[in-house]
């Protein structure tokens, strides 16, 4: 069954697993403690399985969760491009660059 995961939810669980705790996502997130716990609860609760391992130690990721965190990342990744092309930013670089180099590299090097 395909399932329309919501990029939030995503985002969420990408922040917890790389912060290693649900108040540093929160943090990060600028959202409560609670709404991060109880939004991967829903994730989790949806998946059918645990993605995290909470405890006195902290919050360590579980085998599931070690799984699905590439496709997070790309997430954000496509996200933000997203974010850039809906801003209207140019995919080219434009400017000026200016590189600093010795004589003898600048001349025989970069020159030509």
């Amino acid at each position: 069954m395909i399932q329309d995961w919501s990029w939030d939810d995503v985002r969420i669980f990408l922040a917890v697993a790389e912060e290693g705790s649900f108040s540093a996502a929160a943090t990060r997130l600028e959202l409560g403690q609670p709404t991060v716990s109880r939004r991967v609860a829903m994730l989790e609760e949806s998946l059918g399985y645990p993605l995290f391992r909470r405890g006195r130690r902290g919050t360590m990721i579980t085998r599931e969760g070690e799984r699905l965190l590439d496709a997070a990342r790309q997430m954000a990744r496509w996200a933000a491009e997203f974010d850039a092309v809906a801003a209207g930013s140019e995919s080219e670089a434009i400017g000026r660059v200016s590189i600093a180099a010795p004589p003898g590299v600048a001349f025989d090097i970069l020159t030509p």
